[in-house]
């Protein structure tokens, strides 16, 4: 018995979107094979990363707000 094809879902492969800081750390141990702390260290330096990243981030509008301000 085969499915309709019009019915099957593209395959998406599973995304871990957020972990409690303990499986973060663990999961960093065994992949990496280090130490807790030395996982620690490594997952506070994408927390400072991800901060940065958003004091820079513009609004898609305030480009356009600043482009007519200039012309005016």
């Amino acid at each position: 018995m085969e499915s309709d094809p019009k019915n099957k879902r593209p395959y998406s492969p599973p995304v871990v979107s957020k972990l409690a800081p303990e499986q973060a750390r663990n999961l960093v141990v065994v992949r990496k094979n280090c130490s807790e702390e030395e996982a620690a260290e490594f997952l506070k330096s994408f927390r400072r990363k991800g901060n940065q990243g958003e004091e820079n981030k513009q609004s898609p509008n305030s480009a356009k707000d600043q482009k007519r301000k200039r012309s005016a």
